[in-house]
């Protein structure tokens, strides 16, 4: 009897349901790390006194010079203004940071 009331006063209607949560876009973790004064990052090895673009959500897209490797950063050298940047490791691991070498 009381599963009958159930159904009448759902009226035939089908029951709400919670929406399926989406899962968002998966921050990619690259392969980085910085061996002998190298760093490894996606798939390819950056040395210093090489040219590279750097691609920032922050700041967008400029050119430059890898000045210095250190143990968790890079320092690289802006053409545009000789200013310089310190990237570091997790930046690159998070994706804030893009590093793509500059054919010469």
């Amino acid at each position: 009897m009381d599963d009958l009331r159930i159904i009448n006063k759902v009226g035939g209607k089908p029951l709400g349901r919670k929406p399926i949560p989406t899962i968002g876009p998966v921050d990619i973790i690259t392969d980085v790390k910085i061996d002998d004064g190298r760093l490894y990052y996606d798939k390819r090895w950056f040395h210093r006194n090489q040219p590279v673009f750097v691609e920032c959500k922050d700041t967008g897209k400029f050119s430059g010079v890898i000045t210095a490797i250190g143990t968790q950063e890079i320092w690289i050298r802006k053409s545009t203004d000789s200013s310089k940047i310190k990237v570091y490791l997790a930046q690159l691991q998070k994706g804030k940071f893009i590093l793509k070498r500059k054919q010469t």
